[in-house]
């Protein structure tokens, strides 16, 4: 790269573009189109077979002789382009982007990762010729619309530069099965810095994570669900590591489905990690988890049961309130005793005695005679 620079700072200005034009040259005003990322020219006269070199990769084939299509071309690196013609025999290149800002100062060793489902974090390293003051941005451009997005998540290092950033809720970035271009541009008020881009598919930089097991059981056999989540992959393979009470840990392989059924030998472990079926990613173990299966009951006993104990536990709750009550008087408290209802004719009698003196008649009274009982003898 070193040696690319100085030849860069030894060459004339006009070499950058193309090389010397030839009036009889068969293609001329080679140039690049980076809104439709084309390599174009005009042609001087009949030619045939015209191709295109990106730096040392293969050959390019013109399309009706008048360009070449390069899809991920480098907005950031300067690359050299190169136009070639059968017949007549006949070369020509250019380099793009123009050679700007100062070599050194821009991000390094650029590398992005999607993570924990929901996550896509990008790290770089402060260039090694970069000014004091530089600051660092990051962006994602779809690689076919050209639409960008802005990181706003940053980490920092000691001086405050950008050094990292993370993009939280990717699931909206799935829309781009095609890939991401991922670049960090730099600025400083003492120099031009260059930017830093790398060209990524996101099903390839997944780190994948593993999903939790869940588990049913019955007399005979445990049944183990899970269901793994991922934006950018969707077909795996699996591996279980079961380990079942002093035995050894044994694994077993599930592919593309995501249950599995084990003979019920009471309490095991288990742990998974998953393999992603084109590229082979591979997860981490996940931590492992421990279930028990009642040999001896099935789940209509078990639920049988745990309803009658649930049952038992509210009547108990009951008969503890009602002695409490009984205890403590709550009862009238709660439930005081009824009012006796009002007589309408003896709560209205005059309850005043009146007094009587026996052998006086009340003049209204009748008379009465004293009878003297005598007695036979």
């Amino acid at each position: 790269m070193a040696v690319l620079w100085l030849m860069l700072l030894l060459m004339p200005a006009s070499c950058l573009l193309q090389t010397t034009q030839d009036p009889n040259s068969p293609i001329k005003n080679v140039r690049m189109d980076p809104e439709h990322k084309r390599l174009t020219w005009d042609l001087n006269g009949n030619v045939d077979q015209i191709s295109c070199i990106e730096e040392s990769r293969l050959p390019v084939q013109a399309k009706n002789n008048r360009y070449c299509s390069f899809e991920l071309m480098s907005p950031c690196k300067v690359t050299n382009y190169t136009v070639t013609v059968t017949d007549p025999p006949f070369s020509t290149w250019i380099l793009f982007p123009e050679p700007d800002g100062t070599p050194g100062a821009a991000a390094e060793n650029l590398s992005c990762r999607v993570h924990d489902v929901d996550f896509l974090t990008c790290d770089w390293t402060v260039g090694r010729a970069a000014p004091q003051d530089v600051q660092y941005q990051l962006y994602v451009e779809d690689g076919t619309t050209l639409e960008r997005r802005k990181c706003l998540h940053y980490k920092t290092d000691d001086r405050g530069t950008h050094v990292g950033c993370r993009f939280d809720d990717i699931s909206r970035l799935s829309k781009y099965p095609h890939g991401l271009r991922f670049t960090v541009g730099g600025t400083s008020g003492a120099a031009r810095v260059p930017c830093t881009d790398v060209f990524r598919y996101l099903s390839a930089i997944e780190k994948l994570t593993p999903p939790n097991i869940t588990v049913t059981c019955n007399k005979t056999h445990s049944f183990m669900e899970w269901k793994m989540l991922s934006y950018f992959n969707h077909r795996f393979n699996y591996e279980l590591q079961i380990q079942k009470s002093t035995e050894a840990a044994a694994t077993e392989t599930v592919k593309e489905h995501t249950s599995f059924t084990l003979l019920n030998t009471g309490a095991y472990t288990v742990r998974i990690r998953v393999r992603e079926v084109f590229d082979e990613l591979l997860s981490e173990w996940s931590a492992p988890q421990r279930f028990e299966c009642d040999q001896e009951e099935d789940m209509h006993t078990r639920s049988l049961r745990t309803s009658l104990l649930a049952a038992l536990g509210v009547l108990l709750a009951l008969l503890l309130a009602l002695l409490l009550c009984r205890r403590f008087s709550l009862m009238q408290k709660v439930l005081p005793p009824i009012p006796r209802m009002k007589n309408p004719i003896g709560d209205d009698f005059p309850s005043t005695l009146m007094p009587w003196e026996a052998g006086r008649a009340d003049p209204e009274d009748c008379a009465v005679a004293e009878v003297q009982v005598v007695k036979e003898t």
